[in-house]
C-alpha cells in the first residue's frame, strides 16, 4: 500500500504556514476574551491536540445519549438529556476554539495540529446535525439527509477553499462559532420549553394573512432551519469557487482544473441520495447507521485533502472510500436497469453494516498512519508535549 505521505512530500511541513481570516463578529466582539480566559484552564504541561480530542469526546458522549433515549430521532428525551447535549456541543465549540491558543501558549503549533483539529471537526459534523434533527424530532426522513448534506457539503468547499487558496475563510456567519452557538441554544430551548417548538407551523410566526398561508407548502420550525441552511449554502459555494478562482489565477494554475477536484465529493453526495431514494426501508430504519458510514466516508476523504494542503501534495480526488458509496449505489439501483440486487432485503442492511466497518477501520489506519509519520518527521508528539533535549 502506498503511503499516505509520500517521503519526499514530507520537508514541506517544515514550511507549512498556518494562516486563516475570521470575520465573524461574535468572534472579535464577543467571544473573543471568553477564549482568552478559558484557555488559561488548561496546565502548560496540556498538548493543544489533547484539548482537541476532550472536546470532541464530548460530542461522543452526547451521541451516546442520544441512542439510548431517541435512536430513532423522534422520542422525546427528558429534559435533562438537551441540555447534556447543549452543554457537550457548547464545551466541543469552546475547545476547538482554544486549542490554537494552547498550542501558540506551549510553543508546539504544527501542521499536525491543523489535521488532528480539522480530522476532529470532520468526524464531529455529521454527529452534531443528527443531534439536531433528534432535538427537533426530523426522525429518519429526508430533511435529517437535507440536514447531514448541507453540514458535509459546507465543510468539504471550506477544506478544498483552503487548499487551493491557503487560507482558511470563515465568514461573518461560519459553523464553528454561529453554528455551534446556535445549535448549543437550540437544544437548551428545547430543554427548557420541550421539543413541540419545533414543530410549531413557521407561518404562525408570520404576520401572514390565511389566504396566503393555504397556498404555502406545510413548514415547521425545524424544517425552515434546515431551508435556510440550504439557501445560506448556495452563496457560501460560489464564494468558495469564486476565491478558488481568484487564487488560481493569480498563481498561475486552470481553474477549470481547480473545479474539477469539488467533482467525486458532489457525486459522492449524489450516490448517497440515489441510494437512499432506490432503498427506501434504510432511509427510514436505519438511516443513522448510513449516516455513520457517510461520516467515517466524509472525514477520511476530507482528511486526504488537508494533508495534501499542509504537505504541498496534488489534490486527493478518487480514493478507496468511494468504493462502498459507489458499489452500494449500484446496489440499489441494479432492479431498476434489470439486474438482480447483490444485497436485497435484511441483507442490505448487512451491507450497511460491512460499509461502516470498512470506512471506520480505513479511516482508523489512515489518521494513525499519518500521525505516526508526521510525530517521526517533526520530532513530536501527538497527544503529550515532547521534552526538548539540551
Amino acid at each position: 500500500m502506498a503511503p499516505y505521505i509520500p517521503q519526499h512530500y514530507l520537508p514541506n511541513l517544515k514550511k507549512y504556514k498556518y494562516q486563516a481570516i475570521d470575520k465573524s463578529l461574535i468572534s472579535k466582539y464577543v467571544l473573543a476574551e471568553y477564549w482568552n480566559q478559558l484557555v488559561k484552564i488548561f496546565p502548560l504541561t496540556m498538548a493543544a491536540n489533547m484539548v482537541t480530542l476532550l472536546g470532541s469526546l464530548h460530542v461522543i458522549v452526547a451521541v451516546i445519549l442520544n441512542q439510548i433515549y431517541a435512536p430513532n430521532l423522534v422520542e422525546t428525551c427528558p429534559p435533562w438529556v438537551y441540555f447534556a447535549f447543549s452543554a457537550c456541543i457548547w464545551i466541543y465549540g469552546s475547545f476547538d476554539a482554544v486549542d490554537g491558543k494552547q498550542a501558540r501558549r506551549t510553543g508546539t503549533a504544527s501542521p499536525l495540529g491543523e489535521l488532528f483539529d480539522h480530522g476532529c471537526d470532520s468526524l464531529v459534523v455529521s454527529l452534531i446535525m443528527v443531534l439536531y434533527a433528534s432535538t427537533c424530532q426530523l426522525g429518519e426522513t429526508w430533511w435529517t439527509v437535507a440536514l447531514v448534506f448541507f453540514a458535509l457539503t459546507n465543510f468539504y468547499m471550506s477544506t478544498m477553499e483552503e487548499y487551493h487558496t491557503h487560507i482558511l475563510f470563515l465568514g461573518y456567519f461560519s459553523g464553528p462559532v454561529e453554528g455551534i452557538i446556535s445549535f448549543s441554544l437550540s437544544t437548551l430551548a428545547t430543554g427548557i420549553f420541550g421539543p413541540q417548538i419545533w414543530a410549531t407551523s413557521v407561518y404562525s410566526l408570520m404576520p401572514l394573512p390565511s389566504s396566503v398561508v393555504e397556498m404555502l407548502p406545510p413548514l415547521t420550525l425545524a424544517q425552515s432551519v434546515i431551508v435556510g441552511m440550504g439557501l445560506i449554502l448556495i452563496p457560501t459555494v460560489f464564494a468558495s469557487f469564486s476565491n478558488i478562482a481568484k487564487a488560481c489565477r493569480e498563481q498561475k494554475k486552470s481553474v477549470l482544473s481547480a473545479y474539477a477536484d469539488a467533482i467525486p465529493f458532489f457525486a459522492s453526495i449524489a450516490s448517497c441520495a440515489v441510494w437512499l431514494h432506490a432503498s427506501p426501508e434504510i432511509r427510514t430504519q436505519h438511516l443513522v447507521l448510513f449516516l455513520m458510514f457517510v461520516g467515517f466516508a466524509f472525514s477520511y476523504i476530507v482528511g486526504r485533502v488537508i494533508v495534501a494542503h499542509v504537505t504541498g501534495a496534488p489534490f486527493p480526488k478518487l480514493n478507496r472510500m468511494h468504493i462502498p458509496i459507489f458499489f452500494g449505489t449500484a446496489n440499489a439501483i441494479a432492479p431498476s436497469i434489470g439486474l438482480a440486487k447483490m444485497f436485497e432485503g435484511p441483507n442490505e442492511l448487512i451491507l450497511i453494516y460491512i460499509c461502516l466497518g470498512y470506512t471506520a477501520i480505513q479511516y482508523t489506519h489512515f489518521a494513525l498512519e499519518v500521525i505516526d509519520t508526521i510525530c517521526s518527521y517533526l520530532d513530536i508528539n501527538c497527544l503529550t508535549i515532547k521534552k526538548k533535549t539540551e
